[in-house]
């Protein structure tokens, strides 16, 4: 419909004329097309209040005449309100009924007009907001929301890295049944990123603290500090699951792991540089090492220092996947475990999105894992790397929350 088919159709409405239900709908159509349309509807509302204005000051004029009016035939009297006068370009004059109802349906096209400008940014709105994301809440989760701990200076080396203290003891987070123990050598220490220990020239922890921040630009929720493995020969630190924050149907007489059940987990990780020369990693660990368990992080098997994945099966590990991703670049990493009879089965993402549940089809490693059961995890580490956010729990989104 053309601009002035839609004008004269509101002037015929405004006078009281009658339109078909086709006129309507294409009054409406034309409405629809484009928001500037709404608003010269209300400008063509505003001229004809602007005119009745007019016929009321030419109403006080008539009134005022000395003409006797009752000399005239009533058929000849043209009364101001009888009168409608359209702008210029359409120089028409109808006669029509009282001006009030005029007014009522002026105001009930302005009223509509209001109403489809609200209603089309509401509908705007709606399709351009991206929509909320439910959370969903772990089973476990460690954010190391810790005081830093206090390191000697210079600690600078393997030689003056602290052999006592770090986090032993250490109770913070959800779903656990036992606070940290340090086992190994050396600890692993609670540490503020801005501390520069400059072990190597290429360590790029210093920056900033770790975060995950997707293509699409959510960031993972993050809280407190981070923990730091230990400089040099070895720290083992490890920590007890409570499996009463786990569902019965994932418990059997072994552990956490019954078959026919998925486990998510998921950890902020970087290293110290990006090599595993001279027998360098830090990995976590579910299972135990002795009979059969999951392994993802800096592994030694894997020389190029990048993400790994392996299997463990009677002290050795079996079935390992490398990334194309280096260790000394910050990461998020996600593990999907899907216990069966026989062979686990991992799947593992490095750096996905956030917004919905990565596919299978996108993942970064894929493995096949001995049979196991766990009720703890362990990080060993052999020269130093950074974790963060420690999450196990039933889905993607328990283990991958947005941040706000």
């Amino acid at each position: 419909m053309l601009e002035r088919e839609a004008l004269e159709l509101i002037d015929a409405h405004l006078d009281d004329d009658l339109l078909t239900d086709q006129q309507v709908e294409q009054l409406t159509a034309w409405l629809n097309e484009h928001p500037q349309h709404a608003k010269q509807v209300f400008h063509r509302l505003h001229l004809h209040a602007f005119l009745r204005r007019r016929l009321h000051a030419q109403r006080l004029l008539v009134t005022s005449d000395r003409t006797d009016l009752s000399t005239v035939p009533s058929n000849d009297v043209v009364r101001p309100t009888d009168l409608f006068l359209q702008p210029p370009g359409n120089a028409v004059v109808h006669t029509g009924k009282s001006w009030s109802r005029k007014v009522l349906l002026a105001c009930g096209i302005l009223l509509a007009c209001v109403m489809f400008m609200v209603i089309a940014a509401g509908l705007w709105l709606s399709n351009n907001q991206s929509p909320a994301i439910p959370f969903e809440a772990p089973y476990a989760y460690e954010g190391f929301d810790y005081p830093a701990t206090s390191i000697p200076a210079p600690a600078i080396d393997a030689a003056t890295w602290p052999t006592t203290g770090g986090m032993q003891g250490l109770s913070g987070g959800d779903g656990w049944a036992e606070p940290w123990q340090e086992d190994g050598s050396k600890v692993s220490v609670i540490v503020d990123h801005a501390r520069e220990l400059n072990w190597d020239p290429k360590d790029m922890r210093k920056f900033k603290p770790l975060e995950h921040v997707d293509v699409q630009g959510n960031v993972l929720q993050t809280s407190g500090l981070q923990m730091r493995t230990a400089m040099g020969v070895r720290s083992l630190t490890t920590r007890g699951l409570d499996l009463a924050a786990f569902p019965p149907s994932m418990i059997d007489e072994s552990g956490l792991g019954s078959d026919g059940t998925i486990l998510w987990l998921s950890f902020l990780a970087q290293s110290f540089n990006s090599t595993a020369e001279n027998n360098r990693y830090t990995y976590f660990q579910v299972g135990t090492r002795d009979v059969s368990g999951f392994r993802l992080g800096k592994i030694g098997a894997a020389p190029s220092g990048n993400w790994t994945a392996a299997g463990l099966l009677t002290g050795a590990q079996v079935n390992v996947r490398s990334s194309a991703v280096p260790s000394g670049e910050m990461s998020f990493l996600v593990a999907r475990l899907e216990f069966r009879p026989g062979p686990e089965e991992a799947t593992v993402w490095i750096n996905p999105g956030l917004s919905s549940e990565p596919k299978l089809a996108d993942a970064t490693l894929r493995l096949s894992v001995p049979d196991f059961r766990f009720d703890a995890v362990r990080i060993n580490a052999n020269f130093s790397t950074d974790i963060d956010e420690i999450r196990i729990g039933p889905s993607f989104r328990a283990v991958a929350p947005i941040g706000k």
